[in-house]
């Protein structure tokens, strides 16, 4: 309803009758007065009736203006206050001594005018009781963030360290087959540290510009059987069984090579990351309107708070009981490397069943 035409409706129907209970009274009042009060010496009839006349004209113009007063007033005072709570970051509506809803879950005549605002302002205060739950849990995420990524950093570099000093300590003298071990291990423990470093040059890029394409057009399928075939021979996904089919041989697409394969490495290893030795990991290319990759494992699931954030920066989340490894960019970077490309990802999970993750991107031959 109009904002001008429900005011109009709230006076005359509400206010504009209790001002004629309260003239009533007042008249009433005033006859009672003057039939029983004794006229003053020295005036005549007529100026006692004038007299009585003034004092209720007076009287009654004042009652209803105190009283118009606090009926339109009250309410604006009480959302007065509740501002000035939301301004001193205090998301809660003022305390009242009596509720301005009535028995039949009605607001009082005085708040029925502003029904509307005080609906608005609940579920403003209600927003901003989120909103700061929400900043709270991302400031204790990035707390624990910069404490993982501290140590995740110092944890490689400490095994580089260590192996070198070995290798230069002239106390011992090891032959080439450790020599070799302490060498593979320093080349793992670099290469860890370089995939630490581009999460994080990644997302400092997104921060401050859109993620610039060097797109070309090539088989998806082949580059995502590439990509799986990488992951089968990484060490931490040796008890893993990987598993990639494509219903089409060949499946062109426009993608940019560097970029796409890191959105796709992160999303690969986080299902081998996320779940225990045993767990089946399938990839599957298929196309329609669309081109969509699918990654599907049936691992342990995710739960609905893993669900919430999982592409959320500094989320370090973990499905298991071993320690989660990497920035916690990961997802997020994946996420945001894939809309780059002017795809979409979607993800559905149960716990204990398993998670699919499903990527869409525009076809070469329609464009969408």
């Amino acid at each position: 309803m109009n904002i001008y035409l429900r005011l109009g409706v709230h006076i005359v129907g509400s206010l504009f009758v209790r001002i004629l209970v309260i003239l009533t009274v007042s008249g009433i009042a005033c006859i009672f007065t003057a039939k029983s009060t004794p006229m003053f010496p020295g005036i005549t009839v007529e100026q006692w009736k004038t007299v009585v006349f003034l004092v209720f004209l007076f009287g009654s113009l004042l009652l209803c203006f105190l009283y118009c007063i606090w009926y339109l007033g009250k309410p604006l005072v009480y959302l007065m206050k509740w501002i000035t709570l939301l301004a001193g970051d205090k998301y809660e509506a003022p305390p009242l001594k009596r509720s301005f809803y009535k028995g039949n879950g009605k607001l009082k005549n005085p708040y029925h005018l502003y029904e509307g605002l005080i609906m608005h302002m609940r579920k403003l205060t209600a927003n901003l009781q989120n909103n700061a739950m929400e900043r709270d849990r991302m400031d204790e995420l990035k707390r624990e963030w910069g404490a993982g990524i501290s140590h995740d950093l110092k944890t490689p570099l400490t095994y580089i360290k260590s192996y070198a000093s070995m290798l230069l300590s002239p106390q011992y003298g090891w032959n080439d087959s450790e020599k070799t071990k302490f060498l593979w291990e320093i080349q793992q423990k670099t290469e860890h540290l370089e995939e630490l470093i581009q999460d994080l040059n990644l997302s400092f890029q997104m921060d401050h510009q859109n993620i610039p394409l060097s797109a070309t057009s090539g088989d998806i399928v082949d580059f995502v059987r590439r990509i799986a075939a990488d992951v089968g021979n990484d060490p931490r996904a040796s008890k893993h069984e990987l598993n990639c089919d494509a219903l089409e041989e060949r499946i062109d697409a426009s993608y940019d090579p560097k970029l796409f394969e890191r959105a796709l490495y992160n999303l690969l290893m986080n299902a081998v990351l996320h779940n225990p030795p045993g767990t089946t990991i399938s990839i599957s290319v298929y196309r329609d309107e669309r081109i969509h990759i699918v990654i599907k494992d049936d691992g342990v699931g995710m739960s609905a708070e893993t669900m919430r954030y999982l592409f959320h920066r500094y989320y370090r989340g973990s499905t298991t009981k071993q320690k989660s490894e990497g920035t916690g960019l990961g997802m997020a970077i994946a996420k945001q490397l894939i809309l780059a490309h002017q795809g979409d990802i979607s993800v559905t999970s149960r716990t204990n069943e398993g998670t699919a993750v499903e990527i869409s991107l525009p076809s070469l031959s329609t464009g969408k």
